[in-house]
């Protein structure tokens, strides 16, 4: 019996909740295991009494799984589609970035824990027997640490747990209480707990606790929550906490002066004890608020107060066992006329022995007449007979009822895919795995229910400064430090209340992403940018280093790094901006400046040139300038002196000579590509200095013809001034004398304007 009271109490509740469970859960359990049995055990398809009826008559008893065939198809999909739990911030307390620290440490602690065996195992039992179960544990991280951290554990066998029958939700979260029980070897429990652990209710005979001919024991552990009486303190800060946990930190009078309200309240605590029929081997605690049991119903129906719950093969049984029932009648029909039939006269046979196995002889003697003389009818030979139609077609009927009772056709099944687009077949196939989706969304709701009590013993396990790994949804993982004091300027950013990724604040919820795994994703991913580069090969530059990453490549990861450098970072985005890559930018802002500098000199050269082109060109201008108003005040002076006139006009035709050969050493493009002068021409007319020589009345500015606008820098091919010069009869004949080398002067100018 048990030691003290409180034992004996925990021990009599146990006891009284696996009796009163076992009689709510029995006929569900029963109903799970026929129909896991009538999937996956040779001969649970034929009731037992046909059976044996058909083996005596020597009738065949085929079994065809077709049932088999989805209830695997319904189990691979929910495999392919793993469900993932994703942590949201609730209050303005809870970090964004905690938030995905709590994510990591979710998917941390499922693959320490091979999460996915788990939930293979609770998937596969929903399925064939309606319900399945999985389990959270705690555990000390190895022998020599005091940390504790959760795990994951499979429940192979789910007619073991027995959970509250007042629970209704579909994750269990509202169950108060469960039972999770296990056959151990006798001798092993004696040798840890000693023989009292079973030895009362081994005299009682209790077939529950003790099975004496596999001398096994059972053990359960029992889980029940406990309302314990406390008081809600809030303080002066706004955060709020039990009394019972503040007394462990502060006196009672030094916590008065930091309350500023208060409530009296209860607080939920999971208890755990550890029990035989007769002994309570251990107590404890569990950490958080809720049981670490998880229920993964099948079909869920409530009739008034009573629960049904079905697996998926429940109602699609008696088709499977008429299509088996006319297939085997089938077999029957052809195996009795698979051989042909020979009819014989018993007067031709009689005394051969070979007739009493015609198979088995060599050859088959015959009389082909009686005693008398006449003659005896030969053996016929009659073929084989043809199964009924009626049988064929009602097996034909039967199989086509599987698929109509459980919704889940073929997308091709009566209908030609030839004449179907990829699209088309995707939606029946879509409306296919709808029609069992409740088994899918039944275990996303107990996904998430699980990530919620790992959010709460996060804060109770993880509460001490400590380095953890933190795993990403790609599976890349990283460690990241847990209620600690930032060290570097990053972390102090980061720091709420001067505590890196604090644990103990904030609320935080879960919500499920249900979709291909990450892999089948990521080969989506990598086709569809494929597709889009095809059609616009600018994204490539881009999108160049995603494309890698999704790749099947070994190394994406290190190639996609360095495809990265590529990348403008106006792609990546200004926070974005790798330090490397910001060094490589700066170099080449340096060569550019270099460049840019270089070409600042160059243009600077080139404009000093253009400088000292113009010079010329304006010198030009004021000699072509001066040359025109000396040819007007040759033509308006006096002809008395040629002499000087010649004088003058071979010192001009010198300055014009000396002009031209200067000209013939300046470079080619300072004549072609030269700019106009007009801006440097200049506004009066440059007269030499004479001798109070004055222009003709009638040269007004209006009259003047500017040689640089109308001719560029050569002088007319005709004079537009006006002729001043006198008449050729008011010289004497001296004057006009050819022997005397002397001419008018203007005959003796040359096109140019020149003597």
């Amino acid at each position: 019996m048990a030691e003290n009271k409180e034992d004996q109490s925990i021990l009599d509740a146990a006891k009284k909740f696996r009796s009163y469970a076992q009689d709510y859960w029995r006929d569900i359990y029963d109903k799970g295991l026929e129909d896991k049995r009538f999937v996956t055990v040779k001969g649970a398809q034929w009731d037992a009494q046909a059976l044996k009826q058909r083996q005596l008559q020597g009738k065949p008893t085929l079994e065809i799984n077709l049932v088999r065939t989805y209830v695997q198809q319904q189990i691979n999909t929910m495999r392919q589609n793993r469900p993932q739990a994703k942590v949201v911030p609730v209050d303005s307390g809870a970090d964004p970035e905690i938030a995905k620290v709590m994510e990591g440490l979710i998917k941390d602690v499922e693959e320490a824990s091979s999460f996915e065996n788990a939930l293979d195992v609770a998937a596969a039992n929903q399925v064939h027997s309606a319900i399945g179960f999985y389990r959270i544990v705690t555990d000390y991280v190895n022998e020599q640490s005091f940390n504790q951290e959760p795990r994951f554990q499979p429940v192979v066998n789910p007619q073991a747990v027995l959970i509250d029958p007042l629970s209704k939700e579909l994750d269990g979260s509202d169950m108060s209480k469960a039972l999770v029980c296990e056959w151990v070897d006798k001798d092993q429990l004696e040798l840890e707990y000693g023989k009292d652990a079973y030895s009362d209710f081994e005299m009682e005979g209790s077939p529950d606790w003790f099975n004496e001919t596999e001398n096994t024991v059972c053990v359960a552990e029992y889980f029940y929550k406990e309302q314990v009486a406390d008081t809600l303190y809030m303080l002066a800060d706004g955060t709020t906490e039990f009394k019972s946990a503040l007394l462990k930190e502060w006196d009672e009078s030094e916590l008065e002066q930091l309350v500023v309200n208060e409530r009296k309240t209860s607080r939920t605590g999971i208890k755990w004890a550890k029990v035989t029929g007769s002994k309570v081997l251990e107590t404890g605690v569990f950490p958080g608020q809720y049981i670490p049991i998880f229920p993964v119903y099948g079909e869920v129906t409530w009739e008034e107060n009573k629960r049904h719950v079905f697996s998926l093969v429940h109602y699609a049984k008696d088709a499977q066992r008429l299509f088996n029932y006319w297939k085997s009648t089938e077999a029957h029909i052809l195996q009795k006329n698979q051989d042909e039939m020979t009819i014989v006269d018993d007067r031709g046979i009689a005394g051969f022995e070979e007739w009493q196995n015609p198979s088995g002889a060599a050859y088959l003697r015959f009389k082909a007449t009686d005693e008398s003389g006449n003659q005896i009818p030969y053996p016929t030979k009659l073929g084989a007979a043809a199964p009924p139609v009626g049988i064929l077609n009602a097996s034909e009927s039967a199989k086509m009822l599987i698929p109509d009772i459980l919704n889940m056709h073929a997308p091709q099944m009566g209908q030609d895919v030839n004449q179907q687009s990829g699209v088309a077949i995707g939606l029946l196939q879509r409306q296919s795995d709808t029609a069992q989706f409740h088994f899918q969304d039944n275990l996303n709701k107990t996904i998430r229910h699980s990530a919620r009590v790992l959010l709460g013993l996060f804060p109770i396990l993880y509460d001490t400064e400590m380095v953890r790994r933190i795993v990403g949804v790609d599976g890349d993982s990283e460690l990241v430090k847990l209620n600690a004091q930032p060290e570097t300027q990053d972390e102090q950013s980061r720091a709420i209340n001067g505590i890196l990724n604090d644990m103990s604040i904030g609320r935080f919820d879960v919500r499920m992403d249900t979709g291909p795994s990450f892999n089948t994703q990521r080969e989506q991913s990598f086709a569809l940018m494929m597709q889009l580069v095809q059609s616009n090969p600018a994204l490539f530059n881009l999108v160049a280093d995603l494309i890698v990453i999704n790749s099947p490549l070994l190394n994406s990861k290190e190639i996609a790094e360095r495809v990265k450098m590529l990348v403008p970072p106006q792609a990546l985005g200004k926070d974005k901006i790798d330090p490397e890559q910001a060094k490589a930018q700066i170099a080449q802002l340096d060569q550019l400046v270099q460049k840019m500098t270089a070409d600042l000199e160059m243009l600077q050269q080139q404009l000093n040139d253009k400088n000292a082109e113009r010079n010329i060109e304006v010198f030009k201008a004021e000699l072509q300038a001066q040359k025109d108003i000396q040819v007007a005040q040759i033509n308006a002076a006096s002809r008395s002196d040629v002499q000087e006139l010649r004088s003058v006009a071979e010192l001009l035709k010198q300055q014009m000579n000396g002009i031209q050969n200067a000209m013939q050493y300046m470079p080619e493009q300072w004549l072609q590509q030269g700019e106009g002068v007009d801006s440097y021409a200049p506004s009066q007319p440059i007269l030499p200095q004479s001798d109070g020589f004055e222009p003709p009345p009638d040269m007004s500015q209006s009259d003047f013809q500017d040689p640089a606008n109308e001719q560029g820098f050569l002088m007319p091919e005709e004079s537009v001034q006006e002729q001043f010069a006198p008449e050729i009869s008011q010289f004497g004949e001296s004057a006009t004398a050819e022997d005397g080398g002397f001419m008018s002067p203007m005959e003796n100018l040359n096109d140019s304007g020149q003597f």
